[in-house]
């Protein structure tokens, strides 16, 4: 599933894409993606670890942000994408797994 948000102004413009698994509905990610002026910003303390991708761009891992879910973002051409995982899927969709994600985004 998916839904594009182009409201009044920019602020609010965003793209979420879901996956969700019928047959295990608990079994959901979801990507966000927004313009960097208007994305997330996060205190120190709330990052667990940073990683460098491929393309050189850094990343960020958080599991405090959002209650139940695990994070992974980062910016690229403009945009900001927040990658997320429930977190009772974390042994399952590690964070290695978001940063493999992450990665094949070109």
């Amino acid at each position: 599933m998916g839904r594009l948000s182009d409201l009044n102004g920019n602020e609010n413009d965003q793209l979420e894409i879901f996956f969700i698994n019928k047959e295990l509905p608990r079994n959901h990610y979801s990507i966000l993606i927004q313009p960097i002026e208007y994305g997330l910003e996060f205190r120190e303390e709330q990052i667990e670890q940073k990683n460098i991708l491929e393309d050189g761009n850094e990343s960020i891992y958080t599991t405090t942000v959002f209650l139940g879910f695990n994070l992974l973002v980062f910016e690229k051409d403009g945009w900001q994408y927040i990658l997320s995982i429930d977190k009772r899927n974390s042994d399952i969709v590690t964070k290695e797994v978001l940063l493999q994600i992450a990665n094949s985004i070109k």
